[in-house]
């Protein structure tokens, strides 16, 4: 049997996934009639919610029920009712049924995953079925504060969650590859995002448990941008406004890319060109030199190309035999992406964005599965999806020693919207805006020529007695603006 893939952007706890994924089946039972102890169908669309909640023997305050509903900015009471699939998630269902390849592998992919570990003993998603329910349930719902980091990584990227035990199954990559089954997802992420971007989503920042102004989550919020939640507070960190109640964001989105206070973005060496600075907050996994064009390389039986990563780009070739820095941004962190060097703006690209024209649609959920027990399977994901998700590619004509060099931002998952902000021939110092993404982590890489040797910049950190000491860039959490490498040109 295939190991499961947890990839990084999720709680490395495989039990904390389940958690949530529970939680959530249940609520969603409840939201469309059904039993979550059984599954079976207690009420019909259009009963109250009450009443599908006393037939199905549980004890759910309704009120707890209401995140799941599309509210309208400032309505203050409704009546939640037993619902049916949305159109769109209706249409999914519909094409699974009827694309025979399809439905094989949406079947198979349930018998080959291995069972939950949570241990609840609740009824699981065991079918497509509960699935789309599962998905119409979170199309109206903004991720809310879970109270710990691995709750909030499982909650940033819901429906990852919940195909997670799938994807990685032999059936669910003939799934989650299909074209006809992305398109589904492209249509079904762009309305959930077009809820988030939406006032309805400002229902999850509140001060109360779970919401994002709960003194818990704007302390870890805090943490993550490098403060000291016993001597900094979050509205000294980002720029908001404390006197309203939602703090002046007029949507989850607009909470979720919120920006630093300048200080908090500095520019360290702001006119050394020797020097390259973070583009984002993030945590540096990899480090890779002598990137070859077409390969299978980094690790382990990674199909990794740097071809495809660029999409064929006619600048490639510059690139090869350079050096790649990749780095994650975790669902707290700040997520605009900033220009690491001083230099021009050559080329902007959006590759299977969110208005992808007649382009393919991405690639969302395709874990990379083979048959052989592989600790490095979260990071080979990783590796993975850099080739064949939604990314930003920013070309920069940077000042010497550096040179040409490339900005890649990946959206992972459903969280795909890579919103580049720079135009072609713009004039970029250090520090200034390239883009960013919306709704969730993701990963980003800062790709540099062959002429050029790259070298990492040690990074401060504490030993195991708290003492202060230079630890390797790589692993080492960086905020926006630090500076992380030096370049020199080869000889």
């Amino acid at each position: 049997m295939p190991q499961t893939t947890v990839c990084r952007w999720l709680p490395k706890d495989r039990a904390v996934v389940d958690r949530f994924v529970d939680e959530y089946y249940g609520r969603s039972c409840l939201v469309h009639g059904r039993s979550p102890k059984t599954g079976k169908r207690v009420a019909e669309v259009g009963e109250k919610l009450e009443s599908a909640i006393r037939k199905s023997g549980v004890s759910v305050n309704p009120r707890t029920l209401r995140c799941h509903y599309r509210v309208r900015d400032g309505e203050k009471e409704f009546v939640c009712t037993v619902r049916e699939l949305d159109t769109i998630v209706q249409e999914f269902k519909d094409y699974i049924e009827k694309e025979r390849v399809v439905y094989d592998a949406f079947n198979a992919m349930f018998e080959q995953a291995p069972p939950p570990a949570d241990g609840t003993g609740n009824a699981k998603i065991n079918n497509y079925e509960d699935l789309m329910e599962m998905f119409d349930t979170i199309l109206t719902t903004a991720p809310s504060h879970g109270g710990d980091s691995a709750s909030d990584m499982a909650a940033s990227v819901p429906f990852y969650a919940v195909i997670s035990r799938f994807c990685n199954t032999p059936a669910g990559y003939i799934a989650f590859t299909h074209p006809g089954v992305n398109k589904k997802f492209y249509r079904l992420f762009m309305k959930w995002n077009e809820f988030l971007a939406s006032p309805a989503s400002k229902r999850v920042l509140h001060s109360g448990d779970g919401g994002w102004l709960s003194t818990a989550a704007l302390n870890e919020i805090v943490e993550y941008a490098g403060g000291d939640p016993a001597q900094q507070t979050f509205d000294s960190i980002y720029i908001c406004d404390t006197s309203d109640p939602h703090y002046g964001y007029k949507s989850y989105d607009d909470f979720f890319v919120r920006e630093l206070k300048a200080a908090h973005r500095a520019v360290v060496f702001p006119e050394d060109p020797a020097i390259v600075n973070s583009a984002c907050s993030s945590t540096i996994n990899h480090i890779h030199s002598n990137l070859k064009r077409i390969d299978r390389f980094w690790l382990k039986n990674t199909p990794y190309s740097l071809n495809h990563m660029l999409a064929e780009d006619e600048l490639v070739d510059h690139f090869v035999g350079g050096t790649l820095i990749q780095a994650m941004l975790a669902s707290l962190d700040y997520h605009r992406w900033r220009s690491p060097v001083n230099g021009t703006v050559v080329k902007t690209r959006l590759i299977a964005g969110m208005n992808h024209g007649n382009q393919p649609p991405p690639t969302y959920f395709a874990a990379r599965w083979d048959d052989e027990e592989d600790p490095d399977v979260v990071t080979r994901s990783q590796d993975f999806v850099t080739a064949i998700s939604t990314r930003a590619l920013i070309f920069i004509q940077a000042e010497e020693p550096v040179g040409l060099m490339c900005f890649v931002g990946v959206g992972l998952c459903e969280v795909s919207s890579c919103d580049i902000t720079v135009k072609e021939g713009q004039v970029l110092k250090k520090g200034d805006q390239l883009g960013m993404f919306h709704f969730g982590g993701s990963t980003h890489c800062l790709i540099f020529g062959g002429g050029v040797t790259v070298t990492p910049i040690m990074q401060p950190g504490k030993d195991d007695d708290g003492n202060d000491i230079e630890i390797p860039l790589k692993e080492s959490k960086v905020r926006v603006g630090k500076d992380i490498l030096t370049v020199a040109k080869r000889v």
